[in-house]
């Protein structure tokens, strides 16, 4: 399991205004140890899929030459991303509710978090295609929508690779969130530069277990993997009124 997170000083005031937070090793090596090996093992699941695929409730979305949902894949078994590993395997299931990591959240101002999302990011070496910036928030629909804008949301992503310039790094465009809702395209052959305000427009190296939370409106994205490096980050999506946190005993 995790350890206790500590989080930076004046942590909730750096995500109020600049919508992120970095967070260095939010997760122990021995997580990440256990995290990367429930991958792998998925993975193998989806080694001769050529088309997106679900078995047993987990989504394997194939990496397209185009990086376009639905295309087939440039070979057999290559991702772009795992929907709701959690489902698959229980070290996944196990981070959701993670004890010191829901109190983290809570911390920074999320009453009651309550899981919506959990996936695995791919960027494969060299064929890894960008994610064009966008709005998490642009996602959630109907009533949980509703609960979002009541209860308010956090997001996360963690790093299982090394994650840099070179193969694809994650990206942030820092205080996008005071913004509001942005209409923008969802086509991995653009970045959507130009659609949101990029002057705190930020690449966040980050080592495996670091993690980097960010507000539902921040826009963010990432650019393709050019290196022989894989690159694997675990993205979670937060609302808040789930279930009340139960308290550590004294």
């Amino acid at each position: 399991m995790s350890t206790p997170t500590l989080l930076p000083p004046d942590a909730r005031k750096t995500l109020e205004r600049e919508g992120w937070l970095f967070v260095r090793q939010f997760i122990d090596e021995t997580f990440v140890r256990d995290l990367l090996q429930a991958s792998k093992v998925l993975e193998a699941t989806a080694a001769t899929f050529e088309r997106d695929t679900v078995v047993l409730g987990v989504g394997y979305e194939m990496q397209s030459a185009t990086g376009r949902r639905g295309e087939r894949a440039v070979s057999p078994g290559a991702l772009r991303k795992i929907a709701f590993p959690s489902k698959g395997q229980p070290v996944f299931a196990n981070l959701r509710r993670d004890r010191h990591l829901l109190h983290a959240l809570a911390e920074l101002g999320l009453d009651a978090p309550k899981c919506l999302v959990d996936q695995v990011n791919f960027k494969l070496p060299r064929f890894g295609t960008g994610f064009p910036f966008h709005q998490d928030a642009h996602f959630v629909v109907g009533a949980t929508q509703g609960r979002l804008e009541r209860h308010g949301g956090l997001n996360l992503v963690i790093a299982l690779d090394d994650a840099d310039a070179g193969n694809g790094g994650f990206e942030v465009l820092g205080r996008t969130h005071t913004s509001g809702l942005k209409a923008f395209p969802y086509d991995p052959a653009s970045m959507n530069e130009g659609i949101f305000d990029e002057t705190h427009r930020t690449l966040v190296a980050m080592k495996p277990g670091d993690a980097v939370l960010f507000h539902p409106l921040l826009a963010h994205g990432s650019g393709p993997n050019r290196s022989d490096r894989p690159r694997r980050l675990i993205t979670m999506w937060f609302r808040g009124g789930g279930p009340a946190l139960i308290k550590e005993p004294a």
